[in-house]
């Protein structure tokens, strides 16, 4: 399924759950253990997510500023993908390739957000509803992106096969056939460094049964700007500002750390 029927189909999903988490809390928990009643100081969570172009993966350290608001630092790597990138296949290959693909580009990510409580998850259980908001600095490493390809020499009855790049394609005399994606150590030497800022914000569904163990799901929308650009596929523009989509899972635990 692609990243955006995926998050529409878990809005969808998610619908009955939020509202579910409107009932207003009767009566208190003293039945629970002691452990389940404590508010917590902090919480740390890592998370994996999908977007619109591309997936990542994340480490959330929060403090518990009130039963109501959680600030917190948010790490994250993530690959970006252009939306007009196709994968091919040679039928002399098994190996899939991204015709006129520059560069792969992956992001490093940090910043701080905070999120509020909207309904609160009633003593029986059932779902929590916050919303989030953050903002940070990122950083994109473009490593150009290589071929494996076949060179036909026309004054020979011979073929030699070579790693290159895109823009190189249209310098070579002879007749060439792709034959895949070359290996991945192609282009390390050669990584390039694109700064960035972005800010994001969302609704996060805590679904976790115990106090002790943060489990929630988020969706929502990035933006992010890079003053430099960033060339991913040839033939298009440089992308500055780049919206997206997102949906996570986070996991982890709370505690108190005085």
């Amino acid at each position: 399924m692609k990243p955006h029927r995926l998050l529409i189909a878990a809005t969808f999903a998610l619908a009955p759950l939020v509202l579910s988490a409107q009932e207003i809390a009767i009566g208190n928990d003293d039945s629970r253990p002691l452990d389940e009643r404590v508010l917590y100081t902090h919480e740390s969570t890592v998370h994996i997510s999908v977007n619109t172009q591309g997936l990542g993966m994340g480490y959330k350290s929060g403090k518990i500023r009130s039963i109501d608001k959680t600030t917190y630092w948010d790490f994250e790597v993530s690959y970006l993908r252009s939306l007009k990138q196709v994968k091919l296949m040679s039928i002399f290959s098994t190996t899939a390739f991204v015709y006129g693909k520059m560069n792969d580009v992956l992001t490093l990510r940090g910043g701080y957000g905070a999120s509020r409580r909207i309904y609160g998850k009633p003593y029986w259980g059932g779902v929590e509803l916050r919303w989030l908001y953050e903002a940070g600095a990122e950083l994109a490493l473009l490593k150009p992106y290589y071929y494996t390809v076949t060179v036909a020499e026309p004054t020979s009855a011979g073929e030699y096969a070579q790693v290159l790049k895109y823009d190189t394609f249209d310098h070579i005399d002879e007749w060439i056939e792709i034959m895949g994606r070359a290996p991945f150590k192609y282009g390390l030497k050669e990584i390039k460094f694109r700064p960035g800022v972005y800010a994001k914000g969302g609704l996060e569904f805590e679904i976790g049964t115990s106090r002790l163990r943060a489990q929630s799901i988020e969706v929502g929308g990035t933006l992010e700007y890079f003053p430099q650009g960033l060339v991913m596929m040839a033939d298009n523009p440089k992308a500055y500002l780049i919206p997206t989509l997102y949906l996570s899972y986070n996991w982890g635990s709370r505690y108190n750390n005085y």
